[in-house]
């Protein structure tokens, strides 16, 4: 028997180019799927040791093409417009990516007759704004989206519920709550990070311009994130859904103060109310007791060491010597 074959859409994102490394490191032979060939930097060091493929996943065609050739084992479908703020400027884009792209991966496996597991990337987003009482979210709580992005979130979720139910296609969805690690770009982590070696570098005066501090949540390390995406495709059932969250919760104003204990100067905080945003739920934390239970998955890197790999990641790009 052959080396196992994965493809991964969306392979150079954050969570994508983790996703690659682990496979790698497992023995799995990584496909992946990009949407432009030259802005790879995420994976530029894996060039060599994976098969890269241009395509849109809105062009079924081309999808279809990528797919027959491949024929992997396995399909993590992560391409997707996923920033909620875009979303609200561009809700046409983001659902054709995000849910014209799922049923071109789902009709093209169904078209040619294959048969992988195949591991859907959808969001915390899809519960919407949840109340301090509820506690952890499980899987069967209510799906109430609050913006464009997490509405088409919950559609590629039905979606591969109903391709399940009705084809028979093995898919597997997993909700991600809050993810960070080095490579992460956008987040509260990374944006303090990010300051803190611009600072260390002295790119900018020693001063943090911050945004909420006082909300709470759920953060899981990247690279425990996609050893739970694969101890789902070996041990999660099929056509069910899983959290994959730590249970965790942190403040982001002790998030900060751990970034200051591990920087090399002084460094003064103001609010920007420019990073403030409209609506900013204070908790989100997710219940992952079903994954534990029936996967064996539980996270297991420290938030310090977490933080720590995302300064150095920061302090490598500008050149900060530590």
């Amino acid at each position: 028997m052959g080396l196992m074959k994965a493809l991964v859409t969306g392979i150079n994102g954050f969570i994508g180019s983790h996703l690659a490394e682990c496979l790698l490191a497992k023995g799995i032979d990584v496909h992946g799927i990009v949407s432009n060939l030259t802005q790879v930097e995420n994976i530029a060091h894996l060039r060599d040791k994976i098969i890269l493929s241009k395509c849109d996943v809105r062009n079924q065609i081309m999808v279809k093409k990528i797919i027959r050739k491949s024929a992997p084992d396995f399909i993590f479908h992560l391409a997707a417009q996923s920033r909620p703020d875009i979303s609200w400027k561009d809700p046409w884009g983001t659902m054709e990516v995000n849910v014209i792209g799922t049923v071109n991966i789902f009709e093209s496996i169904r078209q040619l007759g294959l048969d992988p597991k195949i591991l859907v990337a959808c969001s915390s987003a899809e519960y919407g704004f949840l109340r301090e009482d509820e506690g952890p979210i499980k899987e069967d709580h209510q799906l109430l989206p609050l913006s464009p992005y997490a509405v088409s979130k919950v559609t590629q979720d039905l979606l591969a519920y109903q391709y399940f139910q009705n084809y028979n296609l093995k898919t597997i969805r997993v909700r991600i709550f809050g993810t960070t690690g080095p490579r992460k770009i956008g987040d509260a982590c990374s944006d303090f990070a990010k300051q803190i070696a611009e600072i260390e570098r002295g790119k900018r005066g020693p001063i943090m311009y911050v945004g909420n501090l006082e909300t709470r949540r759920d953060l899981t390390d990247v690279r425990d994130m996609v050893e739970a995406f694969w101890f789902l495709v070996e041990k999660g059932k099929i056509g069910d859904v899983y959290n994959a969250c730590s249970s965790r919760v942190y403040k982001i104003g002790d998030i900060l103060n751990k970034f200051l204990e591990m920087a090399g100067t002084d460094i003064k905080v103001k609010i920007d109310p420019k990073k403030l945003r409209p609506s900013d739920e204070p908790i989100i934390v997710g219940d992952n007791s079903k994954i534990r239970k029936e996967c064996g998955w539980r996270p297991r890197i420290p938030i310090e060491k977490t933080l720590e790999d995302i300064l150095n990641y920061w302090r490598k790009k500008f050149g900060v010597r530590t």
